[in-house]
């Protein structure tokens, strides 16, 4: 029976291979580009997902960081504050612009593809 298995699958790929019906349509290189994009924007979003909850969050600590200002003592712990907040800010600065500059880039290629299926399809 398990020689049986093997037989049905070597015909198949035998029919695969050898089969005059099969077109290709897209060139390797074509397909190597758009699996490495797929797998940039799936790692883009895993991350996002890693950043869901602390980013949830953020506005609240800074509310409670805000109030903690206000009984801090030494001079020294406002700097630590000064440029964890600078931190802050730089990170959050280039993660807008990265956002921002991607956006526009997908509703381009989102376009793009738009047309180009308008025009595959005349």
């Amino acid at each position: 029976m398990e020689q049986a298995k093997r037989m049905r699958a070597r015909f198949s790929e035998e029919d695969l291979r050898f089969s005059q019906n099969v077109e290709i349509k897209e060139s390797l290189e074509t397909w190597q580009k758009v699996i490495a994009a797929a797998w940039d924007m799936t790692s883009v979003a895993v991350a996002f997902n890693d950043m869901r909850h602390p980013l949830g969050r953020t506005p609240e600590t800074l509310e409670t960081l805000e109030e903690a200002v206000l009984s801090v003592k030494d001079e020294k712990t406002l700097k630590v504050i000064e440029e964890e907040i600078k931190t802050g800010i730089r990170n959050f600065s280039e993660i807008l612009e990265g956002a921002r500059e991607s956006r526009e880039k997908m509703d381009r290629i989102l376009r793009a593809t738009w047309n180009r299926r308008s025009e595959l399809r005349k």
